[in-house]
């Protein structure tokens, strides 16, 4: 059963004041708003701490509220239950915790400290103009999840923010209570929508100041950074009790390697792919149509991601910069300077800009006419037509 409640972050606190709030969660969170409203920091460098938190809509007739004191209160001032906290807890590979630790007071600050304390690695990768280095947990994403997690949570079950993470695995991040009625993935594909929830008082505060948005860009951003990456997807876990989502940290498993090869894949594939790899249900109509484009290829009835694609750029990545011409005029019959800037420029690695680029395909055109191995089919020197010299 859902739970069903009054607004219990929008009560009014008594015995409370600006002295109840730890300056530095106050600080930050002028910080995160400025960053998002660049053209009020002169207005808000005006306003005194009340009068900020009022223009947020953390207060309520000038009065500190439950939200205030969850996301900025001091855990001494023992305002809210225990269980308001972010847990964290370390497993080793068999299963075994090894580490934990709890953080009260302040859930801007507690949810920024448990983050920094996530090991992070970097890991080498290839986007297709060479090798990058990437994160193997994207911070933002991390703080984006627990901050999902404290506007969503259904207090009434207890506040806490489970932290799991397992030894050079994976990051999983829990809360109590369902989710809104809508799924994760419908957030990728472009579908805002918005997210009828409990805890509006807390949720508007916290959107109002950039903590979060309301309308699933932080759970696009989430699945979007994975894909940037090439790792697996983000896992949701969604029953009447709890909600989690699980980051993966290792680089494993067919898709992650599709990634790594093809450069032509949509989203909406990579969703369809990424439920393929992981065994988890795709329609009939979307398999076809993964069958059909070469995405997926059926062994003995077993669907499976297809990786023996090849880039078709990447034949001309071979030989020199001539041979790469001679390629492309081999295909298309003709071929302009333009024509020879986009191989240059897949072939780059120096970081060239256009200009140079430009000038380099220029050279090398007159190279090769004077070679004998091109001639001008039409044109002048920047809209000419170049063929092979038979």
């Amino acid at each position: 059963m859902k739970s069903v409640y009054d607004d219990w972050t929008g009560n009014i606190v008594q015995n409370t004041d600006i002295r109840s709030l730890d300056p530095e969660a106050v600080r930050a969170v002028r910080a995160t708003y400025l960053s998002e409203h660049q053209d009020m920091r002169e207005a808000v460098s005006a306003m005194d701490d009340m009068g900020f938190l009022s223009h947020v809509g953390m207060l309520k007739r000038g009065k500190m509220t439950i939200a205030a004191m969850i996301l900025l209160g001091k855990s001494s001032e023992k305002v809210l239950p225990p269980t308001v906290c972010v847990r964290w807890r370390l497993i080793d590979v068999d299963g075994r915790e090894i580490e934990s630790r709890s953080v009260n007071g302040s859930m801007v600050l507690a949810i920024r400290k448990i983050a920094s304390i996530i090991s992070n690695s970097t890991v080498k990768i290839d986007d297709g103009n060479g090798p990058i280095f990437v994160s193997t947990y994207r911070i933002a994403s991390l703080t984006e999840a627990m901050f999902n997690a404290l506007q969503h949570q259904d207090y009434t079950m207890g506040g806490a923010i489970d932290v799991i993470e397992r030894e050079n695995e994976s990051v999983t991040i829990v809360s109590r209570g369902s989710f809104p009625d809508v799924q994760p993935e419908s957030f990728v594909k472009g579908q805002n929508q918005t997210m009828a929830s409990r805890n509006s008082f807390l949720i508007n505060a916290m959107t109002n100041i950039g903590l979060v948005t309301n309308s699933g860009a932080g759970i696009r951003n989430m699945y979007l950074s994975q894909i940037h990456k090439h790792f697996p997807l983000p896992r949701f876990h969604i029953d009447d009790n709890s909600v989690s989502v699980t980051f993966p940290g290792r680089r494993e498993g067919s898709l992650a390697r599709a990634l790594d090869i093809r450069r032509d894949l949509e989203v909406s594939d990579i969703l369809d792919m990424d439920r393929l790899d992981s065994g988890r249900y795709i329609s009939n109509k979307r398999m076809e149509s993964l069958i059909s484009r070469g995405l997926v290829t059926v062994y003995d009835g077993v669907p499976c991601i297809n990786l023996s694609y090849e880039d078709p750029s990447s034949r001309f990545s071979k030989g020199s910069d001539c041979d790469a011409v001679i390629t492309l005029l081999k295909e298309n019959g003709s071929v302009t300077r333009a024509d020879v800037v986009d191989v240059l420029r897949f072939r780059d690695r120096k970081g060239m800009t256009e200009e140079q680029l430009s000038v380099k395909a220029t050279n090398l055109l007159q190279n090769m006419r004077k070679d004998g191995r091109i001639a001008k089919a039409e044109g002048s020197t920047r809209s000419a037509r170049y063929v092979l010299n038979e």
